[in-house]
């Protein structure tokens, strides 16, 4: 209760401040011609974002971007202000409609949503967690006129199930032109099951420089994240039917989800890593023009909506990333079985896993990749509509992991700490052919081939806006054709108990189409409407015996999305609903349906706290959830049973005043109701019902 108080008192206090420094920030902005070297209001930003229509535009005290990574580019966001669904924001259930986890902040999650998931990474290791980290095209650019900091703090539950993330950041200008900042994310979290912790510790330096002729980003991260697995709980019943006689029988379990037996304990994860990165773009030409001062002076000044000739790009990008994989746990041997590829004849069980000792299994990735492009730049002449740039780009990679011989008899053998490396390179050449300015027309079309490897890629989007009634109409198509040679991860593993080498995978082709509808706002609704159909030939995916599997077969999926918001007076209700089909259920489930419903009440007080008083619910369809196997931080896709159609319901209570945001919520108010299978992945139930705060508090002076 204690924790409760101070809470509030930090955001009364926090408010008060907050109004005093309202009345600084809200300064005359300033107004600006050269639409190259300096965003617009956001509210004015063309929807791509990339580049701005030279024009009169009243410029914010604040404005933020993120960059493209290969080039570079800015593409313009919105600040995080959101005055409403402040609580989504710091939880993992609101990053997608469906999302799949382990239970904690910070922990391994995957989407349910097919087309939210990215592609696998080169180290595949950090792919669960990629939510935790940021790369370089996450990260967020400022530029402010006065200093701007914010610190973000959450919480949930108490004693040996508390969790906790702080965040901090601080930003400022030396300057027009130059930037520097930093921020911090520290996450702890308990957990609410046994021996299922987490922390995580990621902070990241930035610096941008935009001049009239040369611009600048470097960003350099660090992340350390330490996961300690149960592998999930010994039984599902103690969840979807804790009156089991299974359950009953077992004394040691009095109702508490610590009481709930696990398949492993003393166990972790640690990954470790780092991102430097920096590019630089200068466009050539001359921006300056003389003019006659009077009958014998001549001066100079800048050319009036000057956009040069052309740009040179180079790009640097600087990665290693590492993961350990210990356990002390007496009955580990009870959890795995000896297994080995042997090329033609299979997995192999064998008698005795490679080594003696306690498991600790390394494994390591570093790249270093250099990109040089020349742009010609849309708009340098009035016929030239569009933009074209070329690149080269060189990708070095090395790897190692846990040594792995294989002796004639079929046996193999190791030692824990001892390595083998390996290395390989990609040498890309691509083009980027784009129209970013217009208010009718915009296209983006990307092409890449590695030359020295079987990857390519064609990818392609516009956008357009149609007029029906004197509403506008916002429609996007896009596409892509890609074929993906697998990782070296995928092909090769090696630890104490599982162990392949060159798998043999085959590349794995992707083709799509899809598109977007966003309909005119009314007074009453919002509507967004998009989709997407792709086949994809050779998916590497983990089977049901959580090892590494490739589809001799085209699988096709299917998804729609509906985005459907209402509102009348201060009563909303807004919706996200998303269908989705697989051809092949083994290799790639989804769940058939998934909803999102939202349904709050929001008014001001006193005309400047604005509340927001509702209750959210996440549900999808039964299907056959994916598990998470710790040996190789992976989902792989279980067929014992299926789980789904339970309600994780939340109510909330969102207050906003100036640059302070506070929220509480009471989590999983449907616990123990409904048909009981309230699991977020297969052996990983939801979280039961807590009460979570957090507040965010940003600084402007």
């Amino acid at each position: 209760m204690k924790k409760y108080t101070v809470f509030l008192l930090l955001f009364l206090f926090a408010s008060l401040v907050a109004e005093a420094q309202n009345k600084k920030a809200l300064q005359s902005p300033a107004i600006v011609e050269k639409a190259d070297s300096i965003s617009a209001s956001l509210g004015k930003l063309p929807p791509s974002g990339r580049k701005i229509d030279t024009v009169k535009v009243e410029v914010p005290n604040i404005y933020v971007w993120k960059i493209t990574p290969r080039l570079g580019e800015r593409i313009f966001i919105p600040r995080d202000s959101a005055v409403i669904d402040f609580h989504k924001s710091m939880l993992v259930d609101g990053k997608g409609v469906a999302i799949g986890y382990l239970g904690n902040v910070g922990s391994p999650l995957q989407s349910k949503i097919f087309f939210e998931r990215p592609e696998p990474s080169r180290f595949i290791f950090q792919d669960p967690v990629r939510a935790w980290r940021k790369g370089p095209e996450d990260q967020i650019f400022y530029n402010t006129k006065v200093p701007y900091s914010e610190i973000k703090y959450q919480s949930g539950g108490g004693g040996e199930s508390a969790e906790n993330r702080f965040q901090g950041e601080i930003s400022m200008n030396m300057g027009k032109k130059l930037n520097v900042g930093f921020d911090f994310d520290y996450i702890y979290s308990r957990g609410f099951y046994n021996s299922l912790s987490n922390k995580g510790v990621s902070y990241d330096l930035y610096a941008s420089y935009i001049g009239d002729k040369y611009k600048m980003h470097a960003y350099f991260q660090n992340n350390n994240f330490t996961i300690i697995e149960n592998g999930g709980i010994s039984d599902t019943l103690y969840i979807s039917n804790p009156d089991h006689p299974n359950v009953v029988n077992n004394g040691n379990f009095k109702g508490s989800s610590l009481d709930i037996p696990t398949r492993m304990q003393d166990t972790w994860n640690r990954l470790r890593g780092r991102n430097l990165y920096v590019t630089n773009r200068y466009d050539l030409g001359d921006d300056t023009e003389t003019y006659p001062v009077n009958d014998s002076v001549m001066g100079t000044r800048k050319k009036k909506d000057y956009v040069s000739l052309a740009s040179v790009i180079f790009t640097t990008h600087y990665t290693d990333q590492r993961r350990r994989f210990n356990s002390n746990y007496s009955n580990i041997a009870n959890v795995y079985t000896p297994q080995l590829w042997n090329g033609e004849k299979g997995w192999t069980t064998l008698s005795d896993p490679k080594y003696e000792a306690n498991i600790d299994d390394y494994m390591s990735y570093y790249s270093f990749k250099n990109t040089l492009a020349l742009a010609m730049n849309e708009g340098f002449q009035k016929w030239t509509k569009f933009g074209l740039t070329a690149f080269i780009e060189h990708d070095l990679r090395k790897y190692s992991m846990p040594f792995l011989g294989i002796e004639e008899s079929g046996t193999m053998y190791g030692l824990p700490g001892a390595s083998m490396k390996e290395s390989e390179y990609s040498l890309l050449v691509g083009g980027v052919l784009t129209k970013e300015k217009g208010k009718f027309l915009r296209y983006r079309a990307t092409a890449e081939k590695d030359l020295h490897n079987s990857d390519y890629r064609l990818e392609g989007e516009i956008t357009t806006r149609l007029n029906f009634r004197n509403k506008d109409f916002s429609v996007k198509a896009n596409a892509y054709i890609k074929n993906i040679s697998p990782s070296f991860f995928q092909n090769n593993f090696s630890s104490k108990y599982w162990n392949w080498k060159d798998m043999g995978l085959k590349d794995t082709r992707r083709v799509y189409i899809g598109g977007e509808i966003i309909f005119p706002e009314l007074s009453f609704s919002q509507t967004r409407i998009s989709g997407g159909v792709e086949n994809i030939t050779g998916l590497i995916y983990y089977n049901q015996e959580k090892k590494i599997a490739q589809s001799n077969e085209e699988i096709q999926v299917i998804a729609l999305r509906l985005d459907q918001n209402f509102r009348s007076g201060i009563f909303h209700w807004d919706n996200q609903a998303v269908y989705q089909y697989t051809k092949n259920e083994k290799a790639l489930p989804l769940p058939q349906w998934s909803l999102y419903s939202n349904i709050y009440l929001t008014t001001k007080l006193a005309k400047v706290l604005t509340l927001q008083l509702g209750a959210d619910a996440y549900i999808h369809a039964k299907y056959h959830i994916p598990g998470y196997e710790p040996l190789t931080m992976q989902f792989y896709n279980q067929q014992d049973m299926k789980l789904g159609e339970f309600p994780v319901v939340s109510a909330y209570l969102n207050l906003h005043l100036k640059y302070t945001r506070f929220f509480v919520m009471m989590y999983n108010i449907a616990e123990g109701m409904g048909n009981g299978q309230s699991f977020s992945l297969y052996r990983y139930p939801v979280n039961p019902r807590v009460l979570k705060l957090g507040i965010s508090w940003q600084f402007n002076n």
